[in-house]
């Protein structure tokens, strides 16, 4: 098999997810743009492949690309039997077409597309794919089972057993259209994801704020060449940006009007979130807190309503790795200090956490972070203002985990730290975009 052809099977792979993702949400989406749309479909997309990657695997069915198709097209048409779309079209306020508009979003077009070439030039070689995502993918690939070994063997320790499973099943479920296991071929799914982040991006700010926010957001996001590079192909972290992108969308919609739809949105980017990262979980728990706290407290019914949307589904998720797997040791955490006989040593540890987040800050993102400063103090607030509060609270929270590392924490620090914070600043550029000039 050439590589285009495994190509071609790997965007078969990806556009039947898509197509059967967007016919599961359409209820959900049909009032959003139809660049929102593509990127929601894509995500519910991953999603059910991999529960019929689960299923097929549950009855000892080898899984294929004939039977995932058929359990996609099953879910499809059960969805447009029994799910009525709502109401209403897609809302365009403010829609300009101005060059500098369209010169950013062919900006973004152009970044997307060097990334394309770059994750598909050759084979994932991140170590974190080869240890962990990938190795995991492969091994459910190759045996059409969820060995329990996979958990309990110690000698797998080094493959982060208490990890979600969306990433390594998705690449599992694409090596079956694909035929094989083919690192090159499987590789496409990134630039997919991010073609998704930058659809949400510009979508939804052009239906909520104007097409040149929109366009900013798309281009800022896309330039961000610490996220889209080849080093985080077979990664978590791109796939994460799109997720936190849609449940930071999803929040602000519910904020502004309360219906089943966004109700909707919210639970399945809170799946999404929570079935790709550990930190997914701890993101969409700050977006409910926000929605709590911004809900009127004569509103008590919507209060309770968005929360449970964003807590409950990846609640369950972890419920259902539980019981999938049996309980996981973390072993990148020492939690005996925050044991009382061991608190005089976090403060220490803590002091140094920071010190190294500060040096990190002023001697590789000094300028970004005055621009952005400057930014804020030069445009009115926006409708993504209320979510502000969520970035620096989720950074303090990796600020903690560095400190109860079960290595050095600077170490922890120097092979993480840029990486995950990176995966944040696709929905940061949403929440500052949305603001606009005085």
């Amino acid at each position: 098999m050439t590589l285009a052809v495994a190509l071609l099977r790997a965007f078969y792979g990806i556009a039947a997810a898509t197509a059967a993702g967007w016919a599961v949400s359409r209820p959900a989406i049909r009032t959003l743009t139809r660049r929102e749309q593509l990127a929601w479909a894509l995500a519910a997309g991953l999603l059910l492949q991999v529960i019929g990657l689960l299923a097929l695997l549950t009855i000892r069915v080898h899984p294929s690309a004939g039977k995932l198709l058929t359990f996609e097209a099953l879910a499809a048409g059960v969805a447009f039997v029994f799910a009525r779309p709502t109401a209403g079209a897609p809302q365009h306020p403010r829609v300009d077409s101005s060059r500098v508009s369209w010169f950013l979003l062919g900006l973004a077009g152009a970044a997307w597309l060097a990334f394309l070439g770059e994750a598909v030039a050759d084979s994932m070689w991140a170590t974190d794919f080869l240890a962990f995502w990938g190795y995991k993918g492969k091994i459910v690939f190759l045996t059409s089972e969820l060995p329990r070994r996979l958990f309990q063997d110690p000698a797998l320790y080094f493959a982060h057993r208490e990890y979600p499973l969306l990433v390594p099943l998705s690449l599992a479920a694409l090596a079956s259209f694909v035929g094989r296991w083919d690192d090159q071929a499987l590789a496409l799914l990134y630039p997919a994801c991010a073609l998704a982040t930058l659809c949400a991006l510009s979508g939804f700010l052009e239906r909520r704020v104007s097409r040149r926010a929109g366009a900013t957001a798309a281009a800022l996001a896309a330039l961000c060449a610490f996220l889209y590079r080849p080093a985080n192909a077979g990664t978590a972290e791109i796939p994460f940006a799109l997720a936190l992108v849609l449940a930071s969308s999803s929040a602000l919609d519910w904020l502004a009007r309360v219906d089943a739809s966004s109700a909707w949105r919210l639970a399945l980017a809170s799946l999404f979130c929570g079935s790709l990262k550990q930190e997914g979980t701890l993101f969409v728990a700050l977006l409910a807190l926000v929605l709590w706290l911004r809900t009127g407290r004569f509103e008590r019914a919507r209060r309770w309503v968005g929360a449970a949307a964003l807590v409950l589904p990846a609640a369950a998720h972890w419920i259902l790795l539980y019981f999938l797997r049996g309980n996981q040791t973390r072993r990148d955490f020492d939690f005996t200090l925050f044991a009382p006989q061991r608190w005089a040593e976090l403060p220490a540890l803590f002091a140094l956490v920071v010190g190294r987040f500060a040096r990190i800050g002023w001697t590789e993102a000094l300028v970004p972070i005055l621009a952005i400063l400057v930014y804020v103090l030069v445009t009115r607030r926006g409708i993504g203002d209320a979510l502000f509060p969520v970035f620096p609270a989720q950074i303090l929270f990796y600020a903690v985990a560095f400190t109860v590392s079960s290595f050095d924490p600077l170490y922890a620090i120097d092979g993480a730290f840029r990486r995950i914070t990176m995966s944040l600043f696709p929905a940061f550029t949403l929440v500052l975009c949305s603001r606009e000039i005085r």
